[in-house]
């Protein structure tokens, strides 16, 4: 499993590292253009100093002994070198430490004036030289015109010296990258402690512990926002869940009652098959009938409740209702209702089947539950569809409780086909359709009314 520190760690050591060596090289060449600048500016300093004493006696170039031991060529011992030539390349002076050899000419000797050169000396050490052309000042003739003085040190030292700063510079930066690993490891190990307490916290939490939650106040402010955000989300999943759990038992009981009915009916047909009439079929196929609607009617909330969009085109208002009311003809007559109505033309953008499942339950709600001989008010238009009826039977108090799954006033409001989820159903659609349900209470009137975001067409 890869690790957040392991991987911070390494990221930031390998850029430390790279800044660090990046660091030690340029530290490393500036000291070594220094020294080498140094050491090039004592060559010229020896080789002017070799200039001043040279002279001309008796035809001869010379190069007065007592200005070579103070420029540091009076010894013989090798290290230091100087050599005199002419412009046609004829020794004319040489320092004693060379003897009879030769300093190897380099490259450009005759092609500049002046310039250094790395060359390797007659002992074999390494070195560097400076040359540079010059006439004498006493050479009245023009005889030495064209002189070039050449001088040589051993860099053995300079060289030692590079090395050494270099081994400094790399056990240096080498310490440095594995110490700063260590501390990076250890503070980006404690700065991520929240991090493995959150992951502790989420792993303890269990369907059986949602309410639990995180402690947000425990935890830095990058991680609050993180933390409040699965609360919000246990919430919520707590909330589903409840809900799952009280939607699958309501519906189970729902159920219970028209299956034992079905079941009593079949083992009697079985039992006494010829005692089984008609009317106990009827009354199956009715059982059956309110079983369909059930199912039908849970099948329109499983819809309401998915996250998938809805289905949208263009639905007539006016026909919809009237279709429902048609439906319901024979309610209407029995209870002896009536019905006034304010509908305007027209076409919304909706779901057609939530819009059907909407206009039934409202209708169906106000049909089942008015009192008998009442006036019912429906009102349609593009932006509202309101129900009004008589509902003695409410108290303020029950409209919060009014649009709850399964939930019915008294038994005295229950009957038979109806399983109490009409006004559900319609608040889940409208909800679903991004639009608004309400209920008021004025005296004894009961409004339920819808208000979506549907567009007109």
């Amino acid at each position: 499993m890869k690790s957040i520190r392991r991987q911070m760690a390494l990221s930031i050591g390998a850029a430390a590292a790279i800044l660090l060596i990046g660091g030690g090289a340029g530290l490393h060449l500036t000291l070594s253009k220094t020294l080498t600048g140094q050491f090039d500016k004592s060559l010229v300093t020896k080789a002017q100093a070799l200039l001043i004493a040279s002279e001309i006696d008796d035809g001869e170039f010379e190069i007065d002994l007592d200005i070579q031991a103070f420029a540091g060529f009076g010894s013989s011992s090798p290290g230091d070198y100087f050599e005199v030539y002419s412009e046609a390349g004829r020794a004319l002076s040489r320092s004693p430490s060379l003897g009879a050899a030769d300093l190897p000419l380099p490259e450009n000797l005759t092609s500049e004036v002046s310039g250094f050169a790395n060359l390797v000396l007659p002992d074999g050490a390494p070195g560097r030289a400076y040359w540079e052309t010059f006439t004498p000042s006493d050479d009245l003739e023009g005889e030495f015109r064209g002189t070039r003085i050449l001088v040589a040190s051993d860099t053995s030292q300079l060289r030692k010296t590079l090395r050494t700063v270099a081994l400094v510079i790399l056990l240096f930066g080498g310490g440095a990258i594995l110490a700063s690993l260590a501390v990076l490891y250890r503070v980006i190990g404690v700065a991520l402690k929240p991090v493995g307490r959150l992951s502790a916290d989420v792993q303890r939490i269990d369907v059986h512990r949602l309410s639990t939650g995180l402690v947000v106040d425990d935890f830095p402010g990058e991680l609050q926002g993180v933390a409040a955000k699965l609360n919000e989300l246990l919430a919520r999943l707590e909330v589903s869940f409840a809900r799952e759990r009280r939607f699958t038992s309501d519906a189970a009981h729902e159920l219970r009652t028209p299956l034992a009915e079905l079941r009593a009916m079949t083992e009697l047909g079985a039992t006494w098959p010829d005692e089984f009439t008609a009317e106990h079929g009827r009354e199956m196929l009715e059982v059956l009938a309110e079983l369909e609607s059930l199912l039908e009617t849970l099948s329109l909330l499983a819809k309401a409740d998915s996250e998938v969009s809805p289905h949208l085109e263009p639905v007539d208002l006016e026909s919809g209702v009237r279709e429902s009311f048609e439906r319901l003809d024979a309610d209407l007559k029995r209870r002896c209702l009536t019905v006034d109505s304010d509908i305007s033309a027209g076409s919304v953008l909706t779901d057609p089947v939530l819009w059907r499942a909407i206009v039934a339950n409202l209708l169906g709600n106000a049909v089942t539950y008015a009192p008998e001989g009442s006036i019912l008010r429906v009102e349609v238009s593009p932006l509202v569809f309101a129900v009004e009826n008589e509902a003695p039977d409410l108290d303020p108090a029950d409209l919060d409780r009014l649009f709850e799954r399964f939930w019915r006033k008294s038994s005295s409001r229950t009957e038979k086909g109806h399983s109490g989820l009409g006004l559900s159903v319609v608040r889940a659609a409208v909800t679903f359709l991004g639009g608004e349900c309400s209920a008021s209470l004025e005296g004894s009137r009961l409004r339920v009314e819808v208000r979506w975001s549907g567009t007109s067409v």
